[in-house]
């Protein structure tokens, strides 16, 4: 019994006792008096019972919400690890078309029956760059060619300066690999040679 209980229990023995000598006390003290203080230390005592059961009902109550708290936290861990696991899904499933493409070229090229030119490998290859491109643009990448544009260090590495007095200095004359952007950060800058 906690030391809180026992003192509400001591405060009632207290106030029944001293209901007790009122009642034997002559009859100068009203009898209102006496049933007042009797039914204030039934409420006393009720209002302990009370606080013993909200006690216990705010015990369960934590213990339940704490398992609640568990459970979620056990949820968004798996929706995390399914989301980290599966968060490539719609991208992968953009470029099996190209990865297709590629395959049939092969087929083509390895096929000593089939007489391919140089014009139609070309326009194959350009028709798989072109879907391969339209998939990068649908999912948020940004593809820089920043060719006769501004050298700007934030997208662009110089690979080397030409001196060029036709144009201003610091101007992209020549990109030797492309940049990419994923969704306006940068993937991979432009290597890019820059007049002087």
């Amino acid at each position: 019994m906690s030391k809180k209980t026992e003192k509400k229990q001591a405060e009632i023995k207290a106030a029944v006792e001293e209901v007790m000598e009122k009642v034997n006390q002559p009859e100068d003290i009203a009898v209102e008096e006496v049933e007042a203080e009797v039914i204030d230390t039934e409420e006393m005592a009720k209002a302990e019972i009370d606080t013993d059961n909200e006690a216990a009902n705010l015990k369960e109550e934590i213990m339940r919400l704490r398992a609640e708290m568990d459970n979620i936290r056990k949820r968004n861990a798996r929706e995390l690890d399914n989301l980290r696991k599966y968060s490539l899904d719609k991208f992968a499933k953009a470029l099996i078309p190209v990865a297709d493409s590629l395959d049939k070229a092969l087929e083509v090229s390895n096929n000593d029956s089939c007489q391919i030119t140089a014009e139609q490998l070309v326009e194959g290859t350009e028709m798989t760059q072109k879907v391969f491109l339209k998939v990068l643009a649908d999912n948020g990448v940004e593809v820089m060619n920043p060719l006769n544009e501004k050298f700007n260090p934030e997208f662009h590495e110089a690979m080397t300066q030409v001196p060029n007095p036709d144009l201003q200095p610091n101007t992209i004359i020549d990109v030797f690999q492309k940049g990419y952007i994923l969704n306006g950060r940068l993937i991979r800058p432009a290597m890019v040679v820059v007049s002087k």
